[in-house]
């Protein structure tokens, strides 16, 4: 009831065509086994029309059917993809910490599992409502033909339902079971795929992995799928029986009964024959409707965390350049989350600084100290639990960060490539495009036409190239690279430090760049340092120091190995 429902909220005038077409072709099949059973009957000639109405009635139910079948499986598709597009908005809208919190197998399984399950249940609806009116026509015309006999299928009938759906409500608890498996069955398929060349080198790690990672998640799949299917086949099973029990009192007692003459006999063991096809389909159909509904469960359940805390996301223009300066400023700015391995929550800050207009700033310190964090913060992804962000004397709140992050270009040290250049409207953009691939060494290996790139498959070096190449489309004021260089060789790490950076200082840019490579820091305008949280070293400017004044006590031992 719940999927009818949901259709109905999206397209409720074509359900409503669809359902009424699926009852005219039900009460049509009805209709046909009255017509067939009087004619078997029939002690005068059949009479000219006969076989036209046969042949009416037929068609009828054909047509109606395809009709039914084709509208209602339009509007799941509809309602299936407004669905996926609904979700996916609401991930968009959704703060990034709640989306990390939810976790990517749990996301995915979402759309991809439940949506799919959704899909399957509204194929069957028409086929449903079908089977249904069938029934009813059966019914309706049983008791046309003897109400005593109607009486005693109406109680087998209820009862075998009530048997049927003592049973079958046991197996929703083994479908939610298995269901809540497969959000860790999608993480260890990702770890499965992302992981294969470190399974591969490593036997026991590739054994431990299959047999002590994936197999119980997958037996457990395995074993409360088969406990609620078994329960769903004997629940059919016995309404079968029940049928069968309903056609042995017709033919060996209610022939006893006081006016019942063998033509209602016939006629209702025909009948109840003509039954058990649209009552298997629709027995054989409810464990799919059972899993929608544990499948909408979930999505409802998704939709009410992401309500929880949504973000204003409307609409805005993507940011360009300003002509005027840009001040960014951190007051008392605190943000906590939890740390792995750590019961307590880590807490970043309280951070004071101010972001010059132009200024290159490097952001250095230790594993876990909390950069990438700041990073985060810095360009409006995380939201501060206390104290202020400005941006040239404005605060930073609800109402205006989604437009304050439209400011930063950012490549993160986990980023994301697109296979186009999605959101951009430069005019030129291709051969733009074209410019910088040449000036990254990438014309060689990526071509840009129309905006699609014609492939991704580089090495991770190449990919952080690529991703600077859409950040230099982007054109914004504020350019954030966490550890971009890390993957670079010491001819391109030389070429960001001494040639890229250099040159989006000079269009004006404030560039923060979080990095280990304290073998340039000499280049900074400021080198501000981040340990357990809190900012331990903010060094004087460059005209101020000389080179590797920013350096603490904590040295780098990875100079050397770059070269």
């Amino acid at each position: 009831m719940d999927i009818i429902i949901h259709l109905l909220a999206r397209s409720r005038a074509w359900i409503v065509l669809g359902v009424v077409t699926g009852i005219v072709s039900g009460l049509g099949s009805a209709a046909l086994i009255g017509l067939i059973n009087t004619e078997v009957h029939a002690t005068a000639a059949t009479s000219g029309y006969v076989p036209w109405l046969f042949a009416g009635l037929g068609f009828l139910v054909l047509s109606t059917h395809v009709i039914s079948t084709i509208i209602i499986m339009r509007a799941g598709q509809a309602a299936a993809q407004d669905l996926r597009m609904e979700l996916s908005r609401r991930i968009v809208s959704a703060p990034l910490r709640l989306l990390q919190q939810l976790g990517a197998p749990r996301l995915m399984a979402n759309l991809t599992e439940d949506i799919g399950v959704l899909v399957d249940a509204f194929q069957i609806i028409p086929q449903m409502c079908i089977h249904i009116s069938w029934v009813l026509g059966c019914l309706i015309y049983l008791g046309w033909l003897s109400w005593s006999l109607f009486i005693l299928v109406v109680i087998v009938i209820t009862l075998g339902i009530f048997g049927h759906r003592l049973i079958s409500m046991r197996a929703i608890k083994p479908l939610r079971l298995a269901r809540e498996q497969d959000d860790a069955l999608y993480a260890h398929f990702r770890g499965l795929i992302q992981g294969i060349k470190e399974i591969k080198l490593h036997r026991r790690r590739s054994d431990a992995f299959l047999m002590d990672v994936l197999y119980p998640t997958v037996e457990a799949c395995r074993k409360e799928n088969i406990a609620a299917m078994t329960l769903f086949i004997l629940a059919a099973a016995l309404g079968t029986a029940f049928l069968y029990f309903l056609i042995g009192v017709i033919l060996f007692e209610a022939i006893q009964w006081q006016g019942i003459t063998l033509e209602i006999i016939t006629g209702y063991t025909l009948t109840v024959l003509y039954m058990m096809s649209p009552l298997t389909g629709i027995v054989s159909d409810l464990p799919t409707l059972s899993r929608a509904g544990v499948a909408l469960d979930k999505i409802d359940g998704l939709k009410r965390e992401l309500d929880e805390q949504p973000e204003n996301t409307s609409a805005c223009m993507p940011a360009k350049a300003s002509t005027h300066p840009a001040l960014l400023e951190f007051i008392e700015v605190t943000h906590r989350y939890k740390r792995e391995g750590d019961e307590r929550d880590f807490a970043l800050g309280p951070l004071n600084l101010a972001l010059q207009p132009g200024e290159l700033v490097f952001i250095t310190g230790g594993n876990g100290s909390g950069k990438s964090t700041f990073g985060l913060l810095l360009v409006g992804l995380y939201d501060p639990e206390a104290g202020q962000i400005k941006l040239n004397g404005e605060v930073i709140d609800d109402a205006n960060r989604e437009n304050y992050r439209q400011q930063f270009s950012v490549v993160f040290s986990d980023f994301y490539l697109f296979d186009s250049l999605l959101g951009l409207m430069e005019e030129n953009l291709d051969s733009k495009a074209r410019t910088y691939l040449t000036r990254l060494q990438l014309d060689h290996k990526v071509t840009v036409e129309g905006g699609v790139l014609s492939t991704l498959e580089l090495s991770q070096g190449q990919r952080k190239r690529l991703a600077l190449v859409t950040a230099y489309l982007e054109d914004r004021p504020f350019y954030v690279f966490d550890e971009w260089a890390a993957d670079q060789d010491p001819i391109f790490k030389e070429i960001f430090y001494t040639a890229i950076l250099a040159d989006l200082k000079a269009r004006g840019k404030t560039v923060v760049v979080i990095t280990h490579d304290d073998h340039y820091y000499h280049l900074a305008d400021r080198c501000i340092r981040i340990e357990n949280g809190q900012i331990v070293e903010n060094p004087p400017t460059r005209s101020e120091r000389v080179f590797h004044h920013c350096e603490t006590d904590e040295t780098f031992t990875r100079k050397s190995s770059h070269y």
